[in-house]
């Protein structure tokens, strides 16, 4: 993973005087970029194995399965999801009756409750998420 200042090193440009300088939208392209990569490695560490395979191969085939569903996330969307899929196996209740749960976490300082529903297979999914 590449730090923020590789990063914006990558977009950086010679000013006149010999520094360096970078515009505004280059800034942009490398935030988006150091977004990118976290949101990728979110989806990494959470991504979640359907009989003994990973459901989603790529972040990219994860964002299209979303979008198929009529469902269209925004970034931050999906950076909640995969934080949230990542530990739900920390809150997965004891009682195999339950069908629908909801755990509290905090992510960048805010916080967030998850709510997860059982399939028609028996796997967890979550429903939605809201900001405490």
């Amino acid at each position: 993973m590449k730090s923020k200042e590789e990063i914006l090193n990558s977009y950086n440009t010679t000013g006149s005087d010999g520094l360096p300088e970078i515009s505004a939208e280059d800034l942009l392209n490398a935030m988006e970029a150091y977004k990118q990569q976290w949101a990728e490695a979110a989806f990494n560490a959470g991504r979640k194995q359907h009989n003994g395979t990973y459901e989603f191969e790529t972040f990219n085939d994860f964002v299209k399965s979303t979008e198929a569903t009529g469902k269209v996330p925004d970034d931050f969307g999906i950076m909640i999801a995969a934080v949230a899929d990542n530990v739900v196996a920390n809150f997965l209740p004891d009682d195999s009756s339950v069908n629908e749960f909801d755990f509290n976490f905090t992510m960048q300082g805010k916080g967030y409750t998850a709510f997860y529903a059982k399939d028609a297979e028996g796997y967890w999914k979550m429903s939605r998420w809201i900001e405490q």
